[in-house]
């Protein structure tokens, strides 16, 4: 009897053997795989610190009464990190520049470059920068960031606490998130990878080293990685990358459509499955979507070929869609599916000065004239709505102030404060005079 165990003892020994060498060498090609990606991508990869200029007094000068010796220094702001993309631009993302006046760039090989701020997007939190050098740079090779999937692994490249090329792994939680509180246009790739501070701008990439997104954020209760990470899509920042370059301003895609979520009892009512769909309430008369043929009381299901459910993020993927294309909008209509060509619109210079300046301005009329105590034919743009944490506030504009003035024009009404502010270059600051009980005092708008 236990000499006829031996065979069967044998082939599970070798079973076993075969099993854990077939194991080892799974993981030595994913390995082997990681080292390769890391390879590939670090040399695209940058530092990129920031500095503010300060100018420093001897109090010892100002006690004794004699004349101030003055002394200019920069003074470190913050770190993050870069991707170099084709045409020696750089790639980063907007929180990790703004405010600056300063900005240095290191790249993989020790050279350290002073950088301009080219375009930035402060909504979706991406900026460009440009060095001046003769040498080359190696450009990163993006990816589709819709084809990646939950669950594939991804690497992450940058610069955390200052600990320069570093790389870390994981892979992606989830895609399509919006309710995060980073960003005003939200679409998030969600990962695992360790994203740390100093991390931000650096690249996302797949296991073809080729970039599927920009790592942005972390959520976090202790302000370090706890295994959720946050990057926006390369699709999206290729899009707004390539309106900064084109035509140096941003944009936005326009529909014409107001849209809310869908609620249980809305969607029993119209025949939707749980956690489908966005409502359209509301198709303004002569826009994109209304030539196109949508109607109020249309459930979106997909837009672009992206499934949506979740109308902040709607919003997000419509108004960061290069102006003139066209996309296919697939709808639910009286329980049958429905789809739509739509070739998006620039968003009226109304609502694009609203985002760019994070406020509402409307008509001053005498009757709100009186009330602030000027006189009834006052001239200017009455500030309705400030966006908390927008560059309104940001630049301390309050609501109630009234706008007379912007960098020496004058404002007579709320369409003069629009237009002045469409005129902005991106990356420029804007000199706002404005009156607040009864005074008249500036603030400087960033549009950086």
């Amino acid at each position: 009897m236990r000499r006829s165990l031996m065979p069967s003892v044998f082939l599970f020994l070798a079973a076993a053997a075969l099993a854990s060498a077939a194991a080892s060498s799974t993981l030595q090609s994913l390995s082997d795989e990681f080292a390769r990606i890391a390879e590939r991508v670090k040399p695209s990869v940058v530092s990129v610190s920031t500095a503010n200029e300060a100018i420093l007094v001897n109090p010892y000068d100002l006690y004794r009464g004699r004349p101030s010796r003055f002394e200019r220094r920069e003074v470190p702001r913050g770190m993050g990190s870069g991707i170099v993309v084709e045409g020696g631009y750089i790639l980063t993302n907007h929180h990790v520049i703004e405010g600056a006046d300063t900005i240095t760039v290191k790249l993989a090989d020790g050279r350290k470059l002073t950088a301009k701020v080219i375009g930035a997007d402060a909504q979706v939190d991406l900026a460009i920068l440009k060095v001046e050098t003769k040498e080359h740079l190696a450009p990163a090779a993006l990816g589709d960031s819709e084809k990646a999937r939950v669950g594939d692994w991804v690497v992450a490249v940058g610069n955390p606490f200052g600990l320069e090329q570093s790389v870390t792994a994981g892979i992606i939680s989830a895609k399509g998130r919006s309710e995060v509180g980073i960003a005003d246009y939200a679409d998030f790739i969600q990962t695992d990878a360790a994203i740390n501070p100093g991390n931000s701008g650096g690249p996302l990439v797949d296991l073809e080293g080729r970039v599927i997104g920009v790592n942005t954020a972390i959520l976090s209760r202790s302000g370090g990685y706890q295994g959720i990470g946050f990057a926006i899509p390369i699709n999206m920042a290729r899009s707004i990358m390539k309106g900064l370059l084109t035509e140096g301003k941003i944009r936005r895609g326009y529909l014409g459509l107001h849209i809310q979520e869908m609620t249980p009892e809305i969607a029993g009512v119209l025949g939707v499955g749980p956690g489908k769909g966005v409502l359209v309430a509301h198709v303004e008369a002569g826009s994109p979507a209304a030539r196109a043929g949508l109607q109020a009381r249309d459930v979106i299901l997909r837009y672009a070929g992206s499934e949506v459910d979740d109308a902040r993020r709607l919003s997000s993927l419509i108004k960061t869609t290069p102006v003139g294309q066209e996309v296919e909008v697939a709808v639910l209509r009286e329980r049958q599916e429905k789809v739509f060509r739509v070739k998006l619109a620039a968003a009226p210079s109304q609502a694009l000065a609203e985002e760019a300046m994070g406020m509402q301005v409307v008509a001053l009329n005498p009757s709100a004239a009186r009330d602030l105590g000027l006189p009834a034919n006052f001239q200017g743009a009455l500030v309705a709505q400030v966006t908390p944490r927008g560059r309104a506030a940001r630049a301390g504009l309050r609501e109630g102030d009234v706008i007379v003035g912007i960098n020496r024009q004058a404002i007579r009404n709320a369409k003069d404060c629009e237009d002045a502010i469409s005129a902005l270059p991106s990356g420029s600051r804007a000199l706002v005079q404005v009156i607040r009980e009864g005074q008249r005092l500036f603030a400087v708008l960033s549009m950086r």
